[in-house]
């Protein structure tokens, strides 16, 4: 029995040794699946048929403006307390916008979303409108087939500077030498932030402050509503449906 008993206890130490290899094995394959030796893919154009007309017509409309396609939303937005920034990346990270409207600077103006055939599900919608709310940017959301008018969209996006006075040559870029050092880290930082290397959702500014406002002109222009968080919402179905 005195010998017997050393030899289980032993079984049963090795069994657990080599079970709990096997488990820490498949867990490390779980996370860093291996790379596949062919790679069966072929290029995709970035627009379907709808959103080339939407881009066109955007880009006519606003040719002072530029227009971006397809950007995450946490491209447009950032936390204000950096120890939130994993807690929003995982709320944010799986949504994305159609079109973007930005100034010159890539101060972002005017959001569009474009309703297809498949609603967007509430809880999407309630967190884009939130969050576009709380960074002061305009939200349009409307069929491809019923876009508004040039002289509409000039209404919902706010002039900037280089818009109302005209082109103007650039300015020459201002030395970091003999710069103040507050300066000097504003330009390192903005300079930081445009490195495509990490997404600048992970850089923090001074906040929503930083992203700028839209000002407040809220009106009904035509065909669309623009509501106080800068929503601006289609309003020919409702009034053709009444």
């Amino acid at each position: 029995m005195q010998t017997v008993l050393p030899w289980a206890i032993a079984t049963v130490s090795v069994v657990l040794l080599l079970g709990g290899g096997l488990f820490l094995l498949r867990q490390r394959s779980r996370r860093t699946p291996t790379l596949p030796t062919e790679w069966p893919l072929s290029a995709r154009p970035i627009f379907g048929t709808d959103e080339r007309r939407v881009y066109r017509h955007l880009h006519e409309a606003l040719p002072q403006q530029l227009v971006l396609s397809r950007l995450p939303l946490v491209r447009l937005c950032q936390p204000t307390d950096p120890r939130q920034l994993r807690y929003w990346y995982r709320l944010l990270g799986a949504l994305h916008v159609d079109f973007a409207v930005c100034s010159a600077n890539g101060r972002v103006l005017l959001v569009i979303d474009i309703e297809g055939t498949r609603p967007m599900p509430g809880r999407a919608l309630q967190i884009k409108e939130s969050v576009l709310a709380a960074c002061r940017v305009r939200y349009l959301r409307c069929p491809a087939d019923r876009l508004p008018l040039p002289a509409e969209l000039q209404a919902l996006v706010p002039q900037t500077g280089s818009a109302a006075a005209g082109t103007q040559p650039a300015s020459a870029p201002m030395p970091l030498e003999g710069v103040a050092p507050a300066r000097r880290h504003e330009q390192l930082t903005h300079w930081r932030e445009s490195m495509p290397a990490y997404d600048s959702f992970f850089f923090t500014d001074s906040g929503p402050a930083a992203l700028g406002t839209t000002g407040g002109e809220g009106a009904e222009q035509g065909r669309m509503k623009v509501d106080e968080g800068g929503a601006a919402v289609d309003t020919r179905r409702s009034s053709t449906r009444s």
